[in-house]
């Protein structure tokens, strides 16, 4: 079965480019306009320097980087999050990974608060 995947752009989001006024790079400026009119509350970045939280939180917004959002996210729900990782981790195949060699992939790759809340649950991995 083939999974069919559409790419989602928000458009007509210039209204909301006046309340960016202020980021440290204007051309994230559509960023902040596009989560404005989407009624997002997180933007995922690891450009956090880019989107100051002072001014992200006068408009209801956030930052977080995609090591602290797929953390929280798995600490929404635990249970399913090490599931799906282990099953993630099964299809490895030329080579197999262990959960150790997993959770250090992860970590090199700058995941650290991910596999700080993935470690106690390594044997589920």
């Amino acid at each position: 079965m083939e999974a069919a995947f559409e790419e989602a752009m928000v458009v007509d989001f210039d209204q909301f480019l006046s309340a960016c006024e202020g980021l440290p790079d204007e051309n994230d400026a559509h960023v902040v306009a596009a989560a404005l009119k989407t009624q997002a509350a997180v933007i995922v970045t690891d450009n956090l320097r880019d989107f100051p939280e002072e001014l992200l939180r006068r408009l209801n917004l956030e930052a977080r980087s995609a090591d602290a959002f797929i953390a929280d996210t798995i600490a929404l729900d635990t249970g399913r999050a090490v599931a799906a990782v282990r099953r993630m981790r099964e299809r490895f195949r030329k080579p197999e990974k262990t959960a150790d060699v997993l959770l250090l992939d992860m970590e090199a790759n700058g995941l650290t608060e991910t596999v700080d809340v993935l470690r106690p649950h390594i044997l589920s991995l």
